[in-house]
């Protein structure tokens, strides 16, 4: 089938140009359907006029056109001039009432701040019905769903409103238009902000505990600042790892602070971290996204420690070289202080460097670096034989971690 038959096939029913050129949408580039549709619908006209057609053509798809040869049949009034006597059998109409769509969606952007946007559609069973109907008519040859169209007539008339741009991969916010219902809803994405963490003082947690035993956390110290500035709905924090609550963190740690529903969304990422109480630092803070929260959920990095331990019998500066067997690989199973949140299994994690200072007969200052997950509290306890090696064991003394600090986070670059 040539390409007018099946132009003529397609008009043997009202059709608008939108949907007789959206039939054709995979030929020619630099073409809307709707220039597409008036080519072709010129065209099934010349053969008509020739009388070079097969089966009933509905004649109320060439109102205004002029014939030539053609003997006007009682079908074809000859007072049709314009082509509004019959709705399109396919899309019903749509197309005109895109303007009545683009309200609804001004309407649901009021007070949000966007600068990318998706447009998705809910077609209703009539649409579909009467789109795979064609199909079913004439054939997929060459043709474009209705619903890519609807989404970019729509976006395109977006973008000239507001200015804004179409983005399908990581927009702002989607817009959904509902056929059925005749509605328009709004999802706003969320905004992610990277940057990277000191905590200053011991006490505090890194996220919110839901029994509410902590005040406050790192998390919600980050993000007050930043909830006014976007008037975001909740928040949370995703961070690489996590220091116990009596630790501080004295390395800079990364973390992705996640805003849902923001109205706002181009903050000063240099003005905000100065309303941040100083007992936690932020720096490096940039826009960022999902892709960053997976990759620091993901990462396994180095950590270095720093703590006092505290024994209970007398030691020298000779017993310390015992700690020298630690640089290894480290049994661990579930602490006991978690046992009542995670589950009882065994790890092993290796400890890649030991400094260790004297510091008088039941204290000496311990320094070392492990691998990610390494319990260090346990390193020194031992905790009842469920770390080996320990600094208990080694020193054959019980231990202590007391004033832990992470002082450094080997992030690979």
């Amino acid at each position: 089938m040539n390409l007018v038959d099946k132009a003529q096939k397609i008009l043997q029913q009202p059709v608008c140009d939108h949907c007789l050129g959206r039939q054709f949408g995979q030929l020619l580039s630099g073409f809307g359907n709707e220039q597409r549709g008036s080519i072709m619908r010129t065209l099934a006209a010349m053969a008509v006029d020739k009388e070079d057609y097969k089966g009933d053509i509905d004649f109320s798809n060439f109102a205004g056109y002029s014939f030539h040869n053609l003997e006007l049949k009682q079908t074809f009034p000859k007072s049709l001039t314009k082509r509004e006597t019959e709705k399109c059998s396919v899309c019903f109409g749509l197309f005109e009432k895109l303007p009545q769509w683009l309200k609804k969606i001004e309407a649901k952007a009021k007070n949000q701040e966007f600068r990318t946007f998706l447009i998705g559609t809910k077609l209703s069973s009539a649409l579909i019905g009467a789109e795979e109907d064609l199909w079913e008519r004439v054939g997929i040859d060459y043709c474009e769903p209705l619903k890519a169209e609807i989404n970019r007539e729509i976006g395109k008339t977006v973008e000239r409103k507001f200015g804004v741009r179409f983005n399908p991969k990581n927009p702002d916010v989607n817009f959904i238009l509902d056929f059925d219902s005749g509605s328009v809803s709004i999802e706003v994405n969320p905004l992610f902000i990277y940057g990277e963490y000191q905590k200053l003082i011991r006490g505090i947690p890194q996220t919110r505990w839901p029994s509410r035993k902590y005040r406050t956390s790192v998390e919600q110290i980050i993000a007050k600042p930043f909830m006014k500035a976007t008037h975001g709905a909740a928040h949370a924090f995703h961070g690489m790892g996590r220091e116990d609550i009596d630790a501080r963190c004295l390395a800079w740690r990364p973390f992705v602070l996640e805003i849902s529903r923001p109205r706002i969304r181009s903050v000063d990422l240099k003005k905000l971290p100065r309303q941040i109480p100083k007992k936690v630092r932020v720096r490096n803070l940039k826009f960022s996204g999902i892709n960053e929260v997976r990759a620091i959920k993901e990462a396994k990095a180095d950590k270095t420690y720093r703590a006092v331990v505290e024994c209970s019998d007398k030691i020298n500066k000779n017993d310390l070289k015992r700690l020298s067997a630690l640089v290894a690989t480290i049994y661990q199973k579930t602490p006991r202080r978690v046992l009542h949140r995670r589950a009882d299994k065994g790890r092993k994690r290796a400890v890649r460097s030991i400094k260790a200072k004297y510091l008088g007969p039941k204290k000496f200052l311990f320094v070392v670096r492990g691998e990610g997950g390494l319990y260090i509290k346990e390193l020194v306890s031992g905790d009842e034989g469920r770390t080996r090696p320990s600094v208990a064991e080694l020193l054959g003394t019980a231990c202590s971690c007391r004033d832990l600090d992470v002082i450094k986070i080997h992030v690979k670059k």
